[in-house]
């Protein structure tokens, strides 16, 4: 059974012969680990981000390898927002794009294919997938609405207008899904299964249910709807707590919940148990980019015991991974998860 096998078989809730191990997100460590910012990554020729992608992923044996996942702030320059690159990590949003809603007007979600970077990254993807010839499925990920809206409207705006302005929220929210899924089209043209979507503003810790289950979800669900039917493998990933929307979660579309550290994993596992994959949750500072051998191996078998084998479950970092992370502290994770026996 190759990597693509396991994680399709693990999607479906099926019983897999070895536990899957993958990285989330993470394009951005797999380019720094060669001393390149992404921004340098993205003006040499796409076969060379394309072999150090391929490579990062074969040497931590990640059953997922990623192209996209981090990248996402150049969606909002490519919609005209302001980014800064870092020297090391992913680019940051410098300040909100709109002062109103009603500025989503003027934009075309579909004009972002003519980015130079975006262009890039879906040759990337096409280069990657080509490279992988089966063996292992190819992943990219995007903000989901709720944060992409914050991104361009300001969080701060946008949690006020929750309370004063719905119709405000829903106008970005609704342009917010077609340019998350204009620009996650590209990916699925180039070859990507694996289409996720991160959604750390909706987190337990910055909104409460109801508004979740208000404002989030239906646009979740959307947009899984909507790529139902694709032969795709369809992901979240929201950090922080997230416990008490566990069970909304579980009946959004998504087939992998990727879980941030905060959440137990008994609690994750009761609430999914015959109706969603799921992964995560090592701590990716504490214990994947600082933490011995010792305590890496200790906590990834703790992970394990915890879920126990064929439960739908994927060990993996519980967001994405610091570009400083050492290799070898992700070779831990891998060797303590392909020898682990019963």
């Amino acid at each position: 059974m190759n990597h693509t096998e396991i994680i399709e078989r693990v999607a479906r809730l099926e019983p897999v012969e070895s536990i899957p191990f993958a990285l989330l997100s993470s394009g951005a460590w797999a380019i720094n680990r060669n001393g390149v910012t992404l921004e340098q990554a993205l003006k040499l020729q796409p076969q060379v981000m394309a072999d150090w992608l391929y490579e990062g992923y074969t040497l931590v044996d990640s059953d997922i390898s990623w192209v996209g996942s981090g990248y996402n702030n150049i969606v909002v320059k490519a919609v005209g927002g302001k980014i800064k690159w870092r020297r090391k990590g992913t680019p940051d949003v410098s300040e909100p794009l709109f002062k109103s809603a009603d500025e989503v007007d003027k934009l075309d979600p579909r004009e972002i294919v003519k980015d130079p970077d975006i262009r890039v990254i879906y040759e990337v993807t096409r280069l990657l997938v080509e490279k992988e010839k089966g063996q292992r499925l190819v992943g990219g990920s995007m903000w989901g609405p709720f944060t992409l809206s914050g991104l361009l409207f300001g969080a701060d705006a946008l949690m006020r207008s929750i309370y004063k302005n719905r119709e405000a929220v829903d106008k970005l929210m609704r342009f917010s899904e077609e340019l998350y899924l204009a620009y996650m089209q590209g990916y699925i043209d180039a070859g990507a299964r694996v289409i996720f979507m991160a959604e750390p503003s909706a987190s337990g810790d910055m909104i409460s249910r109801k508004h979740f289950q208000e404002v989030v979800v239906p646009y979740i669900k959307d947009i899984y709807r909507r790529l139902s039917g694709k032969g795709l493998i369809l992901g979240l990933h929201i950090c922080g707590n997230t416990h008490d929307l566990l069970d909304l979660i579980a009946e959004s579309g998504a087939q992998i919940m990727s879980l941030d550290y905060k959440v137990d994993l008994d609690i994750a596992k009761e609430a999914f148990a015959g109706k969603i994959a799921f992964s995560g949750n090592l701590n990716p500072v504490n214990v994947v980019q600082n933490g011995t051998e010792e305590e890496i191996r200790r906590e990834t078998l703790a992970c394990i015991k915890k879920i126990g084998t064929n439960s739908g479950y994927i060990v993996m970092p519980g967001c994405d991974i610091p570009p400083s992370t050492p290799l070898e502290n992700l070779q831990t994770i891998s060797r303590t998860v392909r020898t682990y026996k019963n």
